[in-house]
């Protein structure tokens, strides 16, 4: 499951004799949960920051990021018109995923930094990229974080553009691929993750599938910032490299 399919998997779904996958667009990963509980989906496309939530909700707590799929995700602050700034944000209504985990971390941390109290905004969860990007359209809130191309479809519109993730945190990681540890289907997960691998390699991508240390020690470092738990997780607590490590070797 995943909101857009990830460019690599879409380079990887056209080699010869490709592994087989059944992917559907979720709404929510709140949806994406679900299903990973239930063992209706084997793997998800998600922000990694769902994993230090997930595995603090009721139920199983052997959510890991088993790859990352895509250095970063760009993401866009977009206000609705008369906001201007980040600080036109106080007591703003803003549409989100989830208000507890995923992308709205790195928005409060930023709204933390820019001296505004988030306490005082309203989170409304709003669902996916298309589904956020379709509220902030109708009016439903004030401002939302968005992914290309509906950032640029939102400025088209005449909505503006009020800061970047990217600008703000350099180091910010873009979504993984999470997992169960204690999932059946670990093995045709690593098939996949070697295609990845090749389609990565063909079109000549320097970034590895492997997590990055620096990107996990930010996401932990926003949740020490809002005083939020999971501000003592470590990277193993988040990241499970073994599938790359067998199918890929510990040096990729």
């Amino acid at each position: 499951m995943w909101f857009v399919p990830p460019p690599l998997a879409v380079l990887a779904a056209q080699a010869p004799r490709a592994t087989p996958i059944q992917a559907s667009r979720n709404p929510s990963s709140d949806v994406q949960f679900d299903a990973l509980v239930a063992g209706e989906a084997d793997a998800v496309v998600t922000a990694m920051d769902n994993v230090i939530g997930w595995n603090r909700r009721p139920g199983p707590k052997d959510f890991r990021v088993v790859a990352q799929v895509e250095r970063t995700t760009p993401l866009a602050l977009i206000a609705a018109l008369g906001h201007k700034s980040m600080a036109d944000l106080c007591s703003a209504n803003l549409l989100v995923d989830a208000v507890d985990n995923g992308f709205v971390i790195a928005l409060r941390a930023m709204l933390r930094e820019a001296g505004i109290n988030e306490n005082t905004c309203r989170f409304t969860p709003a669902g996916g990229v298309t589904e956020r990007y379709e509220a902030l359209l109708a009016g439903r809130g004030d401002a939302t974080l968005l992914g290309q191309p509906f950032a640029r479809q939102a400025a088209e519109t005449g909505l503006m553009q009020i800061a970047s993730v990217q600008q703000a945190y350099p180091a910010f990681p873009g979504q993984g691929i999470v997992m169960r540890q204690a999932s059946p289907a670990r093995e045709r997960i690593g098939a996949w993750l070697r295609e990845l691998e090749q389609a990565r390699r063909q079109i000549q991508d320097l970034d590895s599938l492997r997590p990055t240390t620096e990107g996990i020690v930010l996401l932990i470092e926003h949740r020490r910032l809002l005083g939020l738990p999971g501000a003592e997780d470590t990277y193993a607590n988040i990241v499970d490299p073994s599938l790359l490590d067998v199918f890929l070797g510990k040096d990729q």
